[in-house]
């Protein structure tokens, strides 16, 4: 029996995965349940699953959630909160020996080296909940690292990409939610409609896989079918099909390095459908552009990209900014940065608020 924490129990995540842990009662036990903030959700969470410890974000602080985490009887943490948040609990847990299967992206995107060392040293299992990066991790089964090629990452195409650059200008909150397969929070939402999202996915990809920037291509795929390739060196693609339902990931993170006979429902008929494959719209999304630039110049520039990005998506959900203005103050961010190579995790931390910072200014500056 796998003993499990979950940080995030409330959201999407944590709750499909409490629900393969009913489905599954012999395999889990839920050891610890941690969520943001007090809710109905939490309480009746704690009285079905019987959590040994708990912890509420904005009660407990982040010790609270890294004593669930760090919890001596855990052996796999769920790290799915929203945020920064994830980020401290998550290192302190792989230093306690705890496996992660990861949710939360900016725990990579900010900090993929400070992670990915201490998953080295500490010689734990680090686990991708990322339809993506799940696709691609399970390919990657295929062959040694030495045989890849590159990898593509699969991107969709929702009605956004339809749009003139003139309707662009126009975009709004309701229009991004208008998606076609994924249901999702306002922040992701936002960031797939940008492709930030995918810029995101493209850091995490580096750190999980141990790719160099070249070695990563994104791929438009609008049938959510294919969630990610894999290319060999001897011309061999391969990849994960399947879908769009995050369950299967959750469940194969779970019972990793085995696969568990589905008891959801999971398979797809792929009688009858059809994929195609497109280069990805840079002319009409110059977001995607960062994802290699930000990764060449590495330290401290992709927490301050977070960290704009944050204060960007929060100025445009709140009217203060155009949806075609998301790059350009993110961009002009980045420039303005002075770079530290070798960060710590403070500085990182010091460099995803600078870059919050800096959006708001920005935007002051555009009311003058």
């Amino acid at each position: 029996m796998k003993r499990i924490a979950i940080l995030g129990s409330t959201g999407k995540i944590g709750s499909q995965t409490l629900e393969i842990v009913k489905t599954y009662p012999k395999d889990f036990k839920v050891i610890g349940l941690a969520c943001g903030h007090k809710s109905e959700k939490f309480e009746q969470q704690k009285k079905e699953f019987k959590p040994e410890i708990t912890a509420i974000a904005n009660q407990d602080g982040e010790q609270g959630l890294i004593k669930v985490a760090t919890y001596p009887k855990v052996d796999m943490v769920i790290v799915a909160v929203v945020g920064i948040t994830g980020l401290k609990p998550t290192l302190e847990a792989i230093k306690k020996n705890k496996d992660i299967a990861l949710a939360t992206k900016e725990v990579l995107v900010i900090a993929g080296e400070l992670v990915v060392r201490a998953v080295k040293k500490y010689k734990v299992n680090l686990l991708p909940l990322d339809s993506e990066h799940s696709a691609i991790f399970q390919s990657l089964r295929s062959g040694n690292k030495k045989e890849v090629k590159q990898i593509y990452l699969t991107m969709g195409k929702g009605p956004i990409a339809k749009m003139s650059n003139q309707q662009l200008k126009k975009v709004t909150i309701r229009d991004v939610f208008n998606r076609p397969a994924w249901t999702m929070g306002q922040k992701i939402a936002v960031d797939s409609a940008s492709c930030i999202n995918k810029v995101f996915e493209i850091i995490e990809a580096k750190w999980l896989f141990d790719l160099k920037p070249k070695q990563i291509r994104v791929v438009v795929h609008p049938e959510y079918l294919c969630h990610s390739l894999v290319e060999f060196v001897d011309g061999s693609i391969i990849t994960e099909l399947g879908s769009p339902d995050m369950r299967r990931y959750i469940q194969y993170a779970l019972f990793y390095p085995v696969r568990k006979k589905t008891k959801l429902g999971l398979g797809v008929d792929l009688i009858d459908k059809k994929m195609t494959f497109a280069r990805p719209p840079l002319a009409k999304f110059p977001c995607l552009k960062l994802g290699d630039m930000v990764l060449r110049i590495g330290g401290t520039m992709p927490a301050v990209l977070h960290g704009a990005d944050r204060a960007a998506v929060d100025a445009f959900v709140k009217g203060k900014l155009r949806f075609t203005d998301i790059f350009s103050v993110i961009n002009l961010t980045l420039k303005k940065h002075k770079l530290i190579k070798n960060p710590s995790l403070i500085q990182l931390i010091k460099a995803e608020k600078w870059g919050q910072d800096c959006i708001g200014k920005l935007i002051q500056e555009r009311k003058k």
